[in-house]
């Protein structure tokens, strides 16, 4: 035990006198000793495997180091989904608020001979539930004066008619449902027929009365006023399609309605038209 011990002592003695040696050594010689040389060669030699392994190991350690990133990262992109789906949402809002304001401006200076009378403006907010396709519910009712027949409209030309009336809403049937008819004429002309409804994709039918009617492709198509419920003079649309003979029974002449009845925001019910009937009861 006391040997091995001594012998320790001296080899540390030994590596420590060697130390100082070659410090000493390095030192005296300055740059251009062996030493320095030895330095050189080594790192001539070493200098290639450590760029080497450099090279090998440094896409790992960004792998890893990557890896522990990946969770700010998802985290990061999920904020960033959330705050673009927040913004498209508000984007979106921002349109349709813009459009309701607009159809609203248009309406309020709306000022057409048949508008004369009094009128109700009001908001279009609902799908109406009813065995009609093509209505929709608004804002005012039997309290607001409105009344069953009255005619409705916009800022474009005609929408439709009342239906159904409560005392704080109504019931419109656009005039594009298959159950809606208006009594029509080409602008300008003395042919007058009648308008009814297709549906959205489908135009209107014009059936014209007249047997020697002279229809053509953009023409003009507005209410007669002889239904007893539109008034006179409400842009309905332009002739767009002529099929068949003109003085055959089965012709067929669709128009394409101005008023756009998937966007309806604000119309105006016109509360001095409407059925005989209805205003000798008001």
């Amino acid at each position: 035990m006391y040997r091995r011990n001594g012998r320790g002592r001296f080899l540390l003695l030994a590596f420590i006198a060697l130390s100082i040696l070659i410090i000493t050594l390095d030192f005296r010689q300055g740059e251009g000793g062996p030493l320095a040389r030895a330095k050189e060669i080594s790192v001539a030699v070493v200098a290639p495997i450590q760029r080497g392994l450099t090279t090998v190991f440094r896409p790992v350690g960004n792998f890893f180091a990557s890896i522990g990133e990946l969770g700010s990262l998802r985290s990061n992109n999920s904020k960033l989904k959330a705050e673009l789906e927040a913004m498209q949402q508000q984007v979106r809002e921002a349109e349709a608020l813009k459009h309701e304001l607009s159809s609203a401006m248009e309406l309020l200076d709306l000022d057409a001979p048949y508008t004369a009378g009094e009128f109700v403006n009001a908001r279009v907010y609902a799908v109406s539930p009813s065995n009609y396709r093509w209505a929709r519910l608004i804002d005012k009712g039997s309290e607001d004066g409105i009344r069953k027949d009255m005619p409705v409209v916009n800022s474009d030309g005609l929408v439709g008619k009342i239906i159904s009336v409560t005392k704080s809403d109504a019931v419109v049937l656009l005039l594009i449902d298959p159950k809606a008819a208006a009594g029509a004429r080409i602008e300008d002309r003395r042919d007058t027929g009648k308008i009814q409804g297709n549906g959205e994709d489908q135009g209107l039918s014009l059936e014209l009365i007249g047997s020697n009617s002279d229809v053509f492709e953009a023409d003009e198509v507005i209410t007669s006023g002889q239904d007893g419920v539109f008034p006179p003079g409400i842009p309905i649309g332009l002739v767009d399609q002529i099929a068949g003979d003109i003085r055959r029974p089965d012709q067929q002449i669709v128009v394409a309605p101005w008023v756009d009845f998937t966007a309806l925001d604000y119309v105006r019910v016109l509360l001095d038209a409407g059925s005989t009937g209805e205003r000798e009861a008001r």
